[in-house]
């Protein structure tokens, strides 16, 4: 019977992962494990809410030992972690200023704590969920990592631990490109720590015998729609989210999806005896919030101001609103 272990970030976008276009921020884990994984380009949140986002996900079977891990205290709270046979929380422990070395981020207790836990259940079939704050959390990450994505005249990365909150049409183009660096730095952090369970994971042989789930719930403004921090509006940013998924035979490695997918699919995909092939009708199109509808070609939000129209997958931040050239389209589609 198979192991499955799911580990959910949140606050990661998929913009900010190499198999997904990024072009920028060294991720030598998360590059391999995307090759040998199966990668799902159309992966959407259905709410920026993210406890509609876990009663969603967590849908599991009866005949599995079910563990949660989580540094959020909602997520441990959450009404259906009583599907867990056990929760185990990790407490947050607060900084005024970033860590100065990678073991003492948050990202590698949290890694070295799954580990720890994986090398407890290796006797017995088992669900491992560890869900982390990730980037909505504290920006523990060393002011080296950060300092690697700053070339010459570019301002200082970020050195705060809290993240960013900012609102506004006119950001100052070195404080985003501050924070950009600093962001850059935490998920190679996250990069590194997940290069350490990967290799517990192999050397255990757990490996051999257990599904691996990496995704995440939301994602992250950096200024791309005039917002940055943990809030911002239903676009690409915060609701297009990475979702790898490695089966423990190498099937399916290198396999990458184009069909439309959110959080209440992942489970089947996780059981099922064969992932959809292409092309898949069984969302035609997806609804966000009921204020975003998301199809094979086209994301639509809809807003009181009039609706926005972007052409998918071209148009990958939506920065071109065709709505006034194609209203031919939003006629033809299911807007509310």
């Amino acid at each position: 019977m198979l192991n499955y272990l799911c580990i959910s970030i949140d606050g990661l976008p998929s913009g900010m992962v190499g198999a997904y276009g990024n072009t920028w921020i060294q991720t030598p884990t998360l590059d391999s494990l995307a090759c040998q994984s199966a990668l799902f380009d159309r992966f959407y949140a259905s709410s920026m809410d993210l406890s509609n986002t876990l009663t969603e996900l967590w849908q599991f079977p009866s005949d599995l030992h079910k563990i949660l891990l989580t540094d959020d205290a909602d997520v441990f709270l959450h009404e259906k972690a009583t599907l867990f046979d056990e929760k185990h929380r990790l407490e947050s422990k607060f900084r005024y200023r970033p860590a100065d070395q990678v073991e003492k981020t948050g990202f590698y207790r949290n890694m070295a704590t799954t580990v720890a836990l994986l090398r407890d259940l290796s006797n017995k079939p088992f669900l491992l969920w560890a869900h982390f704050e990730g980037f909505r959390g504290l920006w523990d990450f060393p002011l080296s990592y950060r300092e690697r994505y700053q070339i010459d005249e570019d301002p200082d990365p970020y050195p705060d631990v809290a993240p960013p909150e900012i609102i506004g049409k006119n950001f100052d183009p070195d404080g985003r490109q501050s924070l950009r660096e600093a962001y850059s730095g935490g998920v190679t952090v996250l990069d590194e720590t997940l290069a350490g369970l990967l290799a517990f994971l192999a050397t255990s042989g757990l490996d051999k015998e257990t599904v691996l789930l990496f995704m995440s719930v939301r994602g992250f403004s950096l200024g791309e729609h005039n917002y940055i921090g943990t809030g911002g509006e239903l676009y690409g940013e915060n609701v297009h989210l990475p979702l790898f998924l490695r089966f423990p035979d190498g099937s399916y490695s290198g396999f990458r999806s184009q069909t439309l997918l959110q959080p209440a699919d992942v489970f089947g995909l996780l059981t099922q005896d064969g992932l959809p092939e292409e092309p898949d009708d069984v969302h035609p199109f997806l609804r966000i919030d009921d204020k975003v509808i998301v199809t094979p070609d086209w994301f639509v939000y809809q807003k009181p101001s009039g609706n926005e129209l972007y052409v998918k997958p071209d148009d990958r931040w939506e920065v071109n609103d065709v709505a006034d050239r194609c209203s031919h389209i939003l006629e033809q589609l299911p807007i509310n």
